[in-house]
């Protein structure tokens, strides 16, 4: 009876030995969710709100996401009191509140991939504004993702955005290239919609395109004037301009694209002619030397010698972009000479011939 009593209370002992080191609290399974869209950005172009985000990579645990299935895209429609301030919505709230808008499946995605975007995962959606949208209206969006077991994200931080009345596009935008430049105008637009306080015209912003490059905008901020400069640019290619109204506003307001201004690059410009030209004669010959041309696209100069009082020059060397001097020995005693140069660029352009200068082959003879 003795040994069968001991038992009990070996195993009890053991138990409690067991249970001697420190445990933490009991850590419940990490969710297989998706992440949820980090980072939704709403702006108002034309008559249509743009949204824009990327879809998550990731679970929740860290792991990497499977094949997304869709993402969907809900939206609440709300008044505003003139003079106060759109209600800003949390997570849960809009949640509760939000309606569908509209659902983006898998095979939907290159669709609605951004012009540019670094990632497959880039995408945006255009809603179109319907009429009572404008004026005292706020309109908020989220989205959430689903993955291919339909697990669904939270929703991303809501992104609201009052819709105001867009102006219409720039009109006639011309390009036209200068020797360091192209130069771009347009004319300011008329209203889009005639109203008892009309939007303020904060400026434009100007968009470029070119083979192999979406378009992107060429100013920091909005321009004042209808013009622009574009100095960064190549010959020998084509360009692509578009311009766009912009409204005064606490979110970014444009208004749609203007008609496209497309144009080639050309290098019909010269390059300026030689200064410094001067003539030294020696015995035998003249010698030349001029200041070195300064453009890049430099390829070489020509020396031109005529007979004085004769009309026409006659080619007396053809020198690479290095040489900034030349000595001439086909040249007769005592006979007067008068000498030019030019400059020639990579494109085959010949600038204006230089000053002229005298020259004579001196006569050192006893």
């Amino acid at each position: 009876m003795a040994r069968r009593s001991l038992l009990p209370l070996l195993v009890s002992g053991l138990i409690v030995m067991g249970g001697c080191g420190k445990k933490g609290p009991i850590e419940p399974p990490l969710a297989r969710a998706p992440q949820a869209v980090e980072k939704l950005d709403l702006i108002q172009r034309g008559s249509s709100l743009l949204l824009t985000w990327t879809n998550p990579s990731a679970y929740l645990d860290g792991n990497p996401l499977g094949e997304l299935t869709e993402v969907e895209i809900w939206m609440i429609k709300e008044g505003r009191a003139a003079g106060s301030a759109p209600k800003a919505w949390t997570a849960e709230e809009f949640e509760s509140k939000a309606q569908l808008l509209t659902r983006i499946t898998a095979d939907q995605f290159a669709s609605f991939r951004q012009p540019g975007a670094t990632t497959d995962a880039e995408l945006s959606y255009a809603h179109a504004l319907a009429g009572d949208d404008i004026g005292q209206k706020v309109l908020t969006f989220s989205v959430r993702v689903r993955d291919m077991k339909k697990r669904v994200s939270a929703f991303a931080v809501p992104a609201s955005l009052e819709a105001l009345s867009p102006l219409s596009p720039p009109r006639k935008v011309r390009a036209v290239v200068h020797e360091d430049h192209i130069q771009v105008t347009w004319e300011s637009p008329e209203q889009a919609q005639k109203e008892a306080t009309p939007p303020r015209t904060a400026g434009y912003n100007v968009y470029r395109s070119d083979d192999g490059n979406p378009a992107s905008r060429l100013n920091a901020a909005p321009l004042k004037k209808a013009e622009f400069p574009d100095k960064d640019f190549a010959f020998g290619r084509t360009y692509r301009y578009s311009v766009r109204a912009v409204l005064e506003s606490v979110h970014p307001v444009e208004s749609d694209d203007s008609e496209t201004a497309e144009v080639t690059t050309e290098d019909i410009f010269p390059p300026s002619p030689p200064s410094g030209l001067t003539a030294i004669g020696g015995p035998g010959y003249i010698a030349l030397s001029w200041e070195a041309g300064r453009e890049s696209d430099l390829a070489g100069y020509r020396v031109w010698r005529r007979a004085a009082g004769e009309a026409d020059f006659v080619l007396a060397a053809s020198l690479p972009e290095t040489a900034s001097s030349f000595s001439d020995s086909k040249v007769e005693k005592s006979k007067r000479y008068e000498y030019a140069i030019t400059a020639l660029d990579s494109a085959g352009n010949e600038s204006r011939k230089s000053d002229l200068v005298p020259g004579i082959v001196r006569d050192d003879s006893p």
